[in-house]
């Protein structure tokens, strides 16, 4: 049987109809009940508009009844009076940007504060973040859209009821998310062994937090899977690089909405999949703890991205290679520099397959011989396997790396590099360089679905992953020199030294780019020359 609570069906189309209490009849002539065209003959259509009637109407009698001092209609009245007003004021007084953000982090805290706020007192502060978002807009030389609403929103966008009835109706006992989530990662830092990184850390916080902005505090008991799956919706809207910004931190949810929110292309599937994950990661520890029973409400939403093939990254070609490399580093710098040191480091990743950062982490002192064979020694690994020894091609003899540690003689082997991110990685302000470098070069596979670029520094390692697999070498000899784990019971048990130096230096040697044999004949001469 259809739902036509608040609905009356007439001649011409349905109305919204609601009793008005015996109480409140004098205000409104007598009447008995209030009565409303909702100009549609959609039963569906009438039953999604009727809520908003009766979340006003309702709150129209509570302000008759004393128990409200205003209805949403007068907050949205006074809200936007306010942005107006306080807008006018920042610009007379002239507030520039680093003023700006000290005011705008005054009313964000307020929002964010334990004692919750009346709808009023919510919507002006608000309205003054946004007063604060259009002032940065004006001062940027951009137009700031006049917010279309500043009080809470009145109709819950998953059960389609007033928020204060579904409150009512489902609120339960429990601990907090915001408390749980942050025990659950408090306690995944403890063993130094499985520790997230910082950078994820970071990740899983702000996703935290916009969920719990969102959802307006909730308990984990509170989080239904249709409200889970809404807020993937929502967020999936938000621009890629919105978390670029170090003054994300200090945004609210509804800011961050406003500013970076219903983007052309919006987020990947494999980001709202990390979304929630560490979503579903609270739920899941919070069940071994005995925290929460019942089913969580983040399974079953991961999206699909077998599209990956398609739009995932690539290993560079030979061409691209060589134009990486079109530019030989100096083996005798005068100083220690990012150019020379991006040219060494691009050098280094295409004849190892070497991670980005595991090349600029690397000591003088990690480059030692061993049974007569020059190698770079990998440590601080994020497994086991990580941690192992890379023959150093002869490629990077002859253009004589060797001779460049020799020459600067200090601790790092790429000595300018400065600690930089969330877990102060060397490669953290490099990574920025070589997009630059890569992209001045012409060097760019723009995908036509996702507008991104399906090359990267990471198609160094694909490049040599793919060179191995075309030389047909097994799988398990593959990933002693790239840090995987082998696969297989066979030989990670009964062989867990694996290869030696001289058989991982038959596989680094398979690596060649046919094109830059006269450059690397070339600087041979060079270097012996100089010796």
């Amino acid at each position: 049987m259809a739902d036509t609570r608040y609905l009356q069906k007439r001649r011409q189309g349905w109305y919204f109809r609601m009793k008005i209490p015996t109480a409140l009849r004098a205000h409104y002539g007598g009447k008995s009940q209030i009565i409303k065209s909702l100009r549609t003959s959609d039963l569906s259509k009438a039953q999604s508009l009727r809520w908003q009637m009766v979340a006003d109407q309702k709150a129209e009698f509570e302000v008759l009844t004393g128990i409200r001092d205003w209805t949403p209609a007068q907050i949205e009245e006074k809200a936007e009076r306010e942005f107006t007003e306080f807008l006018v004021q920042l610009n007379e007084d002239g507030v520039e940007e680093d003023e700006l953000d000290i005011v705008r982090d005054v009313y964000v805290e307020k929002l964010r504060g334990r004692e919750p706020l009346n709808d009023l007192d919510f919507a002006i502060a608000r309205a003054r973040i946004y007063a604060c978002s259009a002032r940065q807009a004006a001062l940027d030389g951009k137009v700031y859209p006049k917010p279309t609403s500043f009080g809470r929103n009145t109709i819950d966008p998953v059960e389609l009821v007033p928020y204060r009835e579904l409150k009512q109706k489902k609120k339960k006992e429990g601990p907090l998310f915001r408390e749980v989530a942050k025990r659950y990662l408090e306690e995944t830092q403890r063993d130094p062994s499985a520790r997230l990184t910082q950078q994820t850390i970071a990740q899983y916080q702000v996703v935290h937090r916009l969920f719990d902005e969102w959802a307006g505090r909730p308990t984990l008991e509170e989080v239904t899977r249709p409200q889970a799956a809404e807020f993937i919706e929502v967020v999936s809207t938000l621009d890629p690089y919105w978390g670029r910004s170090p003054k994300t931190k200090q945004r609210s949810f509804s800011e961050i909405m406003e500013r970076f929110g219903n983007h052309e292309v919006g987020l990947s599937n494999r980001t709202l999949n990390r979304y929630s994950t560490g979503l579903s990661l609270v739920w899941k520890w919070a069940d071994r703890r005995g925290i929460f029973e019942g089913k969580n409400p983040w399974e079953g939403l991961q999206r699909p991205e077998g599209q990956s093939r398609k739009t995932g990254k690539l290993p560079f070609i030979q061409e691209e290679v060589c134009t990486l490399l079109s530019q030989k580093p100096e083996v005798f710098p005068s100083e220690q520099d990012y150019p020379n040191t991006l040219l060494w480091v691009c050098w280094i990743a295409a004849f190892s397959g070497m991670r980005l950062n595991e090349i600029c982490e690397r000591k003088v002192s990690d480059l030692k011989q061993q049974d007569g064979i020059w190698c770079l020694e990998v440590t601080g690994a994020k497994t086991e396997a990580g941690d192992r020894l890379v023959p150093v091609h002869s490629t990077l003899l002859d253009l004589g790396l060797l001779e460049f540690a020799r020459h600067h003689r200090q601790e790092y082997l790429f000595p300018c590099l400065l600690p930089g991110g969330p877990d102060q990685k060397r490669s953290w302000y490099l990574t920025r360089r070589f997009v630059e470098y890569r992209r001045s070069l012409g060097v760019t596979r723009i995908d036509n679905v996702t507008k991104k670029d399906r090359v990267n520094f990471h198609s160094f390692r694909r490049t040599v992953i793919q060179q191995f697999e075309h030389a047909r070498l097994p799988q398990t000899e593959v990933a002693q020199v790239v840090g995987h784990e082998r696969v297989g019971i066979t030989y990670g048990t009964y062989n867990p030294d694996g290869l030696d130096i001289a058989a991982l230096k038959e596989i680094i040697e398979v690596i060649k780019y046919p094109g830059l044999a006269a450059l690397i004949s070339a600087e041979k001469e060079n270097t012996e020359a100089a010796e």
